[in-house]
C-alpha cells in the first residue's frame, strides 16, 4: 500500500488509531505505472496492442507487395501486347509485299506471253488470283461446316447411346412413343 500524501489534511482510519477499515478501498491514488507492473492483464493488453500494430504493418507490406506484383504483370502484358502488335504489322507488311511482288511478276509474265499487252496480263493475273482465293474460301468453308456437322452428329449419337444404357430408351424412342400416343388419342 502506498503511504498517504503528507500534503493531505485528512487522516486515514489507521492514522487515527481505529485500525484497518474492513473492506474499505485505499484512499490514496494508485500510480498507473506501478499498477501495470503488478497487473498481468494490463501487460497482456499492451502486448496485444503492439502485436496488432505489428500485424497491421506486415499485412500492409504484404498487400503492397501483391499490388506491385499485379502492376508489374499488367505492365509486362501491355509491353508484350505492344510488341505483338508491332510484330503483326511488320509481318503483315512483309507478307503483303511478297504477295504483291509475286502477283506483279505473274502479271508481267502473262503480259509478255500475250505479246507485250501488259494490261491483259494484269487483268488475267487479277482474275486468276481472285478465282484461287474464292476457290480456297469455298473449299475451307465446306470442310469446316462438314467437320462441325459431323462433330455435332457424333455428340448427339453418343448422348443417345448413353441414354439407352442408363434408361433403356433414348430421346428419339420417347418422342416416337409420344407421337404414337397423340395419334391414338386423336382417333
Amino acid at each position: 500500500m502506498v503511504a498517504p500524501d503528507n500534503r493531505s489534511t485528512s487522516a486515514s482510519s489507521e492514522e487515527v488509531g481505529a485500525g484497518p477499515a474492513m473492506g474499505a478501498a485505499p484512499t490514496t491514488p494508485c500510480d498507473p505505472a506501478e499498477e501495470s507492473a503488478a497487473n498481468p492483464a494490463v501487460e497482456a493488453f499492451h502486448r496485444i496492442k503492439e502485436d496488432a500494430a505489428e500485424l497491421k504493418e506486415y499485412a500492409g507490406y504484404y498487400l503492397s507487395a501483391k499490388i506491385d506484383g499485379f502492376r508489374r504483370t499488367i505492365r509486362n502484358l501491355g509491353l508484350y501486347a505492344a510488341l505483338g502488335v508491332l510484330g503483326l504489322i511488320a509481318g503483315g507488311a512483309i507478307i503483303a509485299t511478297a504477295a504483291g511482288l509475286i502477283i506483279v511478276g505473274f502479271a508481267t509474265g502473262l503480259g509478255r506471253l500475250f505479246g507485250g499487252r501488259m494490261w491483259l496480263g494484269d487483268i488475267v493475273a487479277g482474275i486468276v488470283v481472285l478465282a484461287i482465293i474464292a476457290g480456297m474460301a469455298w473449299y475451307m468453308m465446306n470442310k469446316l461446316t462438314g467437320a462441325w456437322k459431323s462433330q455435332t452428329v457424333k455428340k448427339y449419337e453418343e448422348r443417345k447411346q448413353s441414354q439407352r444404357e442408363r434408361f433403356g430408351h433414348d430421346v428419339d424412342l420417347q418422342a416416337e412413343r409420344g407421337r404414337a400416343e397423340e395419334r391414338r388419342k386423336a382417333k
